[in-house]
């Protein structure tokens, strides 16, 4: 028979034993508690940045053109010719029909892309009469400093037509402009009848 001293130490036995436990079961809890927190934590984290990468997006999207076309033509009170002249140059138009995205620059004569996509570009030279005599007229289109296409027509006794188009994908920041070969040369008339324009077809990566 146990006597009463040993019950009462076996039973502070079990006391302390289910005293720790508890406090073991209390620790890997909090273990648990403080493993989820900083889960969580990092996940706000990554969250956080996420968010604020889609407000860079969208906030560079808002700043970003999404229509963008020009059509451009010569400023003339008289009817007159350009060229022919010694050496190659960038033709300026100065007469802005359209402008959307205020991507041409009449003052250097460059289109400048405001964004990656796919472009659409047109010109038509005229040159009339034999105010050129001897020599052809037409005029050169460049991406950045690499020519493109061509649009040429042989000396004539009368008035000369031409014209080109093209579609080209753009990175942003990539210039198109016409450029006067030497010994070449084109009206500016009135009647706008030498024109330059593009536009947008659409953005590619966005």
């Amino acid at each position: 028979m146990k006597t009463p001293g040993v019950l009462l130490l076996l039973r502070s036995a079990l006391v302390v034993v289910a005293a720790e436990q508890s406090c073991l079961t209390e620790v890997r809890v909090q273990r648990e508690l403080i493993t989820l927190v900083e889960q969580q934590r990092e996940e706000l984290q990554l969250d956080k940045a996420q968010v604020e990468k889609q407000i860079d997006a969208l906030k560079n999207e808002a700043v970003r053109p999404s229509n963008v076309a020009f059509s451009t033509s010569f400023s003339v009170k008289t009817d007159k010719h350009i060229g022919p002249l010694k050496t190659d140059t960038t033709l300026l138009f100065d007469l802005v029909f359209t402008n959307v995205g205020n991507a041409y620059n009449t003052t250097t004569g460059l289109f400048t892309a405001p964004l990656k996509g796919v472009y659409q570009f047109n010109y038509h030279i005229f040159a009339g009469g034999d105010q050129g005599a001897g020599h052809g007229a037409g005029a050169k289109l460049f991406k950045n400093k690499d020519e493109v296409v061509t649009a040429y027509n042989h000396v004539a006794p009368h008035d000369v037509n031409t014209s080109q188009s093209v579609i080209l994908q753009l990175q942003e920041g990539d210039t198109v402009s016409l450029l006067l070969e030497a010994g070449w040369w084109v009206a500016a008339y009135t009647g706008h009848l030498t024109t330059f324009s593009g536009h947008l077809l659409f953005a590619v990566g966005y």
